[in-house]
This record gives C-alpha cells, sequence and structure tokens, in this order.
C-alpha cells in the first residue's frame, strides 16, 4: 500500500503549481480525490501513475508523465502492480480491439492467398494463428459493445481487477448509473479485503459514503474532509431538497 506523496519541487510551472502542498498521507485502502474541475486531482493521480510504474489502460494519448518526476512516492507495502484508469480509458480499449480483430481477419485472408491448397504444417499453424486471434477478439468486442455503456464498463473494470493491486480510478463514475455506482463499489470493497488499494478522483456523492474511506477536498490546498460536510453532498442534498428553487433561480421564474 502507498505511504504518501510528497512534493519536493520549487518550481513554479506545471504540474507543480497546480495545487499547492507539501506531502499527502496515501496510507488507507480508498482514498478520494475531490474538487472542482481543474484543482489539481488528475495531476496527482497521473504522478502518483508514473511514480508506481503503473500500467496504463489506454495507450492512445500520450500524457508526458514523466514531467511528474520531481514528486516522490513512500510505500507502507509494496503492491504487485498497478493500473491507471482514465475517463476514455473503455472507449479507447474498444477501439483498440476491434481494429486487432480487422488487422487479424486481413492476416488470416493473406495467408490463405499466399499458401493456397499447401496443407504445410507452416500454412496450418499461420491460418490457426490469425484465425483464432479473429475469434478471441471479435468475442471481446461482442462481450462490452452489446452491453449498455455503464455495463459494459462495469464488465472491463472487473475483468482488470486482482488482489494485492494499485488501482488508480479518474472519474469512474461518469457512464454508471446509480445502480452501477453501487455495483462498483461493491467490486471495488471485493478487492480491498483482498489486499488491493484504491486512489479515486471522482464527484460522486455515491462513491464517496464507502464507509472508511479517506477524502480529500482540493482547493486552495489539500484537506481531509468528512463525508456529511463534503460541498458534493451538501450541494447534492440542497438540490434533491427543493430542485424547483434551483430551476427557479436558473431560468428565471418565480
Amino acid at each position: 500500500m502507498l505511504k504518501s506523496l510528497e512534493n519536493r519541487s520549487n518550481k513554479n510551472e506545471y504540474p507543480y503549481n497546480v495545487i499547492n502542498f507539501d506531502k499527502i498521507d496515501l496510507d488507507a485502502p480508498i482514498i478520494f480525490f475531490t474538487g472542482e474541475n481543474g484543482s489539481g486531482k488528475t495531476t496527482l493521480l497521473r504522478a502518483i501513475s508514473y511514480l508506481t510504474n503503473s500500467i496504463q489502460v489506454s495507450k492512445n494519448i500520450n500524457y508526458q508523465l514523466s514531467k511528474y518526476s520531481e514528486y516522490k512516492i513512500a510505500w507502507s507495502t509494496k503492491l504487485k502492480k498497478g493500473y491507471h484508469f482514465q475517463g476514455e480509458d473503455f472507449y479507447s480499449f474498444l477501439t483498440w480491439v476491434d481494429k486487432e480483430e480487422k488487422e487479424n481477419q486481413l492476416m488470416y485472408e493473406e495467408s490463405v492467398k499466399k499458401h493456397g491448397n499447401s496443407n504445410s504444417i507452416g500454412k496450418i499453424m499461420e491460418k490457426g494463428l490469425y484465425k483464432s486471434n479473429t475469434r478471441m477478439m471479435s468475442d471481446m468486442v461482442n462481450e462490452f459493445k452489446n452491453a449498455s455503456r455503464g455495463e459494459g464498463y462495469i464488465r472491463f473494470f472487473a475483468s482488470k481487477l486482482r488482489p494485492q493491486a494499485l488501482y488508480l480510478l479518474d472519474e469512474p463514475e461518469t457512464p454508471l448509473s446509480f445502480q452501477n455506482q453501487l455495483t462498483l463499489l461493491s467490486l471495488i470493497d471485493q478487492y480491498v479485503k483482498e489486499g488491493s488499494q484504491f486512489i479515486i478522483c471522482t464527484h460522486s456523492p455515491i462513491l464517496l459514503a464507502y464507509p472508511g474511506a479517506v477524502i480529500y477536498h482540493f482547493s486552495d490546498t489539500i484537506e481531509s474532509i468528512n463525508y456529511a460536510e463534503h460541498p458534493v453532498v451538501k450541494d447534492y442534498q440542497s438540490f434533491l431538497n427543493a430542485p424547483e428553487r434551483y430551476m427557479n433561480h436558473l431560468f428565471g421564474k418565480k
């Protein structure tokens, strides 16, 4: 499990000038980073991803993570692997699988043309490899694409979960319904009990309700905050208690 993240830079430049802090305690199974857009949550999550050599689930975007090198991390217990999930990863993954499926189909067809009627071992092995890969990729596409967006995301996320691993999640609630956010919490809890750690950027009061979680609120600095006192929780409660008040304010009705 991670123990802490420390800012050792005195540079007045990105990413070190995004949020003001010296050291943040990370020694807990579930930690939430919260705050307004642009407050520095994702910046620190990317820093942790770089420093822990976490696997980038999406390979399609270069975030130049090496610029986070002057942050330092400490471990209390080293975890086996780290995985960094970003908002676009699910659809980047589907795009990659779809592309691989088509490329393997083309290679299979080229193999058939190249070998003709030959029954050599090379032909049998080559055709078998490409055909097997095409079938596997097709099954993966169908499994995720034939589900709803939220259900597909849950299945995708569940397929990546391992015991004693670090998971860095950036707003995982985005495609999820109320019920699927509860499902996500249930999955997270299962792997917390198997020694995994989760650090999650979120705006969701549902996810924040996880019992015993450490919640950090990013503003001018980073502060630990109780669930009941969190601005997101209070704002949702206020809206749900009197939505017409907000609508009247927005649209000028009395």
